[in-house]
């Protein structure tokens, strides 16, 4: 079951060739075929327009670890097996974000970024307790038309109990504990003495759980989109929103042609902010990008603050942003922002298991959210408390130990990346998990927006840590060249 609607938008989040390290003795080539009782399997990303060939299987762990002989779980993973024959006995594990999304779904995407670290190393990607095909914690929204950006709290919250209760889960053990739980049983019963981790958004706080509890069999870490060991996820999400659209703006008028095309675009935000604060701003016919089909749409202010919140993640579709807002703005006219929106939310509209969001943030970030911080001035305004505050009111949240959200340090190497006009996950998260790690060093790259190790100069220094497992002498010349891509002036696209 899967929902489709404005919740999903409030609560979600080639390499370049290097020389091959010469194997230290903890680095012998692994013997024997480790993945020998696994299925070739093909997988799919971006609606089915890229795919992979993987193996596939699946681990059997009990669902409540005190209850050994209880409820069973089949959780699915796919191995990209390293193209070398002797491989390295320490594999990549991607961990995928959200909280909800499919790790094996991000495979197709992360396979190419993480191409040279599997010439000599198995790339891991294991479903989550509660995504994909571990047990999916998905909820079908039913209501007649399309909702993914205009949320009904009240409505989403029935239907979410009608989903606890056709659901085969005790929501309650579906954590990050849980989780890094599972990773290392995996880990075990592969065999496998140590892991190299790359986390990218929530999973970079899943890397720093495993981390926390099972450090000794950890080689290295990359954090992407970092999440600091104290954030309550998504209790910021409003207030670093609209920094990453003032930093667009910014870049903007430091662009002349841009500059010139889109005079004075914070004034423009706060007229949009304004315009559509009621709920009874103009009725839209949007046409959706993949049945073709006109939908009726009210553009309110949540409608506003989706849009551009879809819009802020990647690098090209903030190019669109100023270009959208100064139209809105000057025009009274939104439909090409809700249309451009409508195309970013379906690429993303079935990425996140709803019920394994919930269970995280109920368990582990609702408990600790700060109190009396005033966002009602902000894009998003309140949106994320009143959701959670509804749904955690009744919600079976699990236990989390007491030191969840405590900074602790670690000696395995630990490589921080972070876009500079990340929309989630700022790079000054980056810098607060640099001063808790002291083995660790903090990227942060130009004009990038959120997960940058899917870059080639990213992924090519992602590629040299992982080897050396050290952030000491990583050749990062090529961050010199990063930068926003061209911003669009017109509706030819961007500029040249």
């Amino acid at each position: 079951m899967r929902i489709k609607s404005g919740l999903r938008s409030i609560l979600c989040f080639g390499l370049l060739a290097l020389a091959t390290a010469p194997l230290s003795a903890q680095e012998s080539p692994r013997t024997g075929d480790l993945w020998a009782g696994l299925e070739k399997c093909e997988l799919a990303a971006a609606g089915g327009r890229i795919t992979a060939t993987a193996l596939c299987g699946t681990l059997t762990v009990p669902e409540n670890p005190e209850q050994p002989e209880g409820r069973q779980l089949e959780l699915s993973f796919a191995v990209k097996a390293a193209r070398a024959s002797n491989a390295l006995p320490d594999p990549v594990v991607f961990l995928a974000g959200g909280p909800g999304q499919s790790a094996r779904d991000t495979l197709p995407i992360m396979q190419r970024a993480l191409h040279e670290l599997n010439r000599d190393r198995d790339l891991i990607f294991l479903d989550q307790r509660g995504t994909g095909g571990s047990n999916a914690l998905e909820c079908s929204f039913d209501e007649q038309g399309e909702l993914w950006l205009e949320p009904d709290w009240e409505e989403l919250n029935r239907q979410l109990r009608d989903c606890l209760e056709e659901w085969d889960a005790d929501v309650r053990f579906y954590t990050t504990a849980h989780g890094a739980r599972d990773l290392d049983a995996l880990r075990q019963a592969y065999g496998l003495e140590s892991l190299n981790l790359i986390g990218g958004s929530y999973g970079t706080r899943m890397a720093q759980v495993y981390l926390r509890h099972y450090p000794e069999h950890v080689r290295s870490v990359v954090l992407d989109g970092v999440v600091p060991t104290r954030l309550p996820l998504g209790s910021e999400h409003a207030e670093m929103l609209d920094r990453s659209l003032g930093k667009v703006f910014a870049a903007c008028r430091e662009d002349d042609a841009c500059g010139s095309a889109f005079p004075d675009l914070d004034a423009a935000f706060e007229t949009l902010k304004t315009r559509y604060r009621a709920d009874d701003g103009p009725q839209l016919v949007v046409t959706h990008p993949r049945t073709g089909e006109g939908v009726d749409l009210r553009f309110t202010r949540d409608v506003l603050s989706g849009a551009l919140r879809f819009l802020a993640y990647g690098p090209e579709s903030q190019m669109m942003i100023p270009y959208l807002v100064h139209e809105a703005a000057s025009t009274g006219n939104p439909q090409r922002l809700a249309s451009q929106a409508m195309i970013v939310s379906d690429q993303m509209s079935d990425m996140i298991a709803i019920g394994l969001n919930f269970a995280v943030g109920c368990s582990e970030d609702w408990p600790v959210w700060p109190d009396g911080v005033d966002q009602t001035g902000t894009l998003l305004g309140e949106s994320m408390s009143e959701i959670y505050e509804q749904v955690c009111a009744w919600w079976p949240a699990g236990d989390t130990p007491s030191d969840f959200h405590e900074p602790f340090d670690a000696e395995v190497p630990v490589l921080l990346m972070s876009g500079e006009l990340d929309p989630v996950t700022p790079p000054g998260y980056g810098e607060e998990a640099a001063a808790q790690f002291s083995n660790s060093r903090h990227l942060i790259a130009d004009g990038r927006g959120h997960i940058v190790s899917t870059t080639p100069c990213m992924s090519s220094i992602a590629t040299q840590f992982v080897r050396a497992a050290s952030v000491d002498e990583l050749d990062v010349e090529c961050m010199d060249h990063l930068g926003h891509e061209p911003f669009f002036l017109d509706l030819l696209g961007p500029a040249p």
